[in-house]
């Protein structure tokens, strides 16, 4: 590829097209929420590293009230760096939403946002319909975070059911949070139901502007020595690269069925991967598990990513995004 052609790369992606200020990131990689450092918010970045070169940064979860967390253990195996390089795939963890609460989060956290370079997209999730219109409340004339993400993979405190399962409660937990904000909404979405197209559609429809495909998969894992589970809760959510083909085919699914900007997350661990989402359907995509691993894995993944458009002699993001087919052999970059 000239190199001209090279300087002139724009990998900039847009999140938000249909709202009139839109929502710009200056490129698709991002750092998922909950894996921002061993904390879930930054600590074990050193304070040199790039995070303004990235996409965007979305801290920890945040609920109405704080959380302590689930009992241990949270990880299976405890160390996914180790995992990792002996070839396991099957990471389980259930952390269960640590986090300082979202009154903390806006009085503490959000003035450091506003003071840096990164582009910080916050993360929250509520337990009813009325509790997630009133945490969106608390944002309104905060700034230091460019959109949000709606975490609807949260039980409804009235019957147990998982937001994300249905379209209704899908609607309402979104409809609340648009009444109460003009910033993007991103909806992250549930891989554990029939049909993702019908929750993406609700989701569309009540206002979000983008949506994150996806969140884990219920999974658990037994050590058949002591007869127990892995984890401290028994069930766990599944991440990492066994989820990758799962979360893979549910953002192709919804990229036929929507006309908003998916947000591909799962499994993501070299720029090839990231390019599979793109091509899926994806806009843009979130990098999670292997940061627990390498904290370095967000940049080096942008960098292969621009290293495979180079080669592929692409200029833009925009050239792959829902280019992958099968009715023509060959007809994707190699």
């Amino acid at each position: 590829m000239p190199e001209e052609a090279w300087d002139t790369m724009d990998l900039s992606v847009n999140l938000a097209p249909g709202r009139p200020e839109g929502l710009a990131l200056g490129n698709p990689v991002m750092i998922a929420s909950g894996t921002f450092g061993y904390d879930g918010y930054g600590r074990g970045f050193a304070a040199e590293a790039p995070l303004a070169s990235l996409g965007a940064v979305l801290p920890k979860t945040f609920t109405r009230h704080a959380r302590t967390g689930n009992p241990e253990p949270r990880w299976f195996p405890l160390s996914f760096r180790e995992a990792l390089e002996v070839g396991e795939t099957t990471l389980l963890n259930s952390v269960g939403l640590t986090n300082p609460g979202i009154e903390t989060a806006m009085a503490d956290l959000a003035p450091r946002w506003a003071d840096s370079e990164v582009n910080f997209v916050m993360s929250m999730a509520g337990d009813s319909a009325e509790q997630w219109e009133e945490m969106a409340s608390f944002t309104r004339g905060v700034i230091g975070f460019s959109a949000i993400e709606l975490n609807l993979s949260c039980p409804n405190v009235d019957d147990g059911a998982m937001f994300s399962h249905h379209p209704l409660l899908t609607e309402a937990a979104i409809s609340g949070v648009r009444r109460q904000t003009d910033l993007p909404i991103w909806a992250k979405l549930s891989p554990n139901v029939p049909d993702i197209t019908e929750i993406a559609c609700a989701a569309v429809e009540s206002g979000a502007d983008a949506l994150t495909i996806s969140n884990t998969v219920p999974a658990m894992h037994v050590d058949v020595e002591t007869g127990r589970a892995v984890l401290g809760t028994g069930y766990g959510g599944l991440s990492g690269p066994a989820l990758r083909p799962i979360a893979v085919a549910l953002v192709h699914k919804a990229a036929q069925a929507v006309d908003v900007p998916i947000i591909g997350v799962g499994g993501i661990m070299t720029g090839r991967h990231a390019a599979e989402f793109l091509m899926a359907g994806a806009t843009a995509v979130q990098v999670g598990s292997a940061n627990l691993a390498d904290l370095n894995a967000p940049f080096r993944i942008l960098t292969e990513l621009e290293e495979l458009l180079t080669r592929w002699e692409v200029n833009t993001v925009d050239q792959i995004i829902g280019t992958a087919r099968w009715d023509e052999p060959g007809a994707l970059p190699g």
